[in-house]
């Protein structure tokens, strides 16, 4: 106990039975067997408290990690919205054409349109200009 052995164990209580008294001893004796009791419980309590806090540490690390990770996913969802291919516009044209019951032959010419060749012209940049981008990457 407390690296004491015996023969420390009996000199002192030899000495606390001379200081106190055969009458005071057994009161001593159960005061600070209260005070220990108090003083390892309040040791377990700093310990608990101690790896509750590092735990806290650890999820809040862990926490960052998956808000840059959100962050990272939202900049290339940015990246990706930003992105205009045109294919908004021709979705649109398809939807205003108004389709006749009559007529289910397509209609097909030799000549191409000139919006049909200019969005192909900006299909063509667009897409060089995506990969620069993935390049600068």
């Amino acid at each position: 106990m407390f690296g004491m052995g015996f023969m420390e164990i009996l000199l002192i209580a030899i000495v606390a039975i001379i200081a106190l008294g055969p009458e005071k001893l057994p009161t001593a004796m159960v005061e600070i067997a209260k005070f220990l009791k108090k003083f390892k419980s309040g040791i377990e309590d700093a310990k608990s408290t101690l790896d509750n806090e590092l735990n806290v540490s650890e999820m809040k690390e862990e926490a960052a990690k998956y808000k840059a990770q959100i962050e990272e996913a939202k900049s290339t969802l940015n990246l990706k919205e930003n992105l205009d291919l045109g294919l908004n516009d021709i979705i649109n044209e398809d939807m205003k054409k108004p389709e006749k019951a009559d007529d289910n032959k397509e209609k097909v010419s030799l000549k191409e349109p000139k919006k049909k060749k200019n969005k192909e012209k900006a299909l063509e940049k667009e897409n060089e200009d995506l990969e620069k981008t993935e390049e600068m990457k």
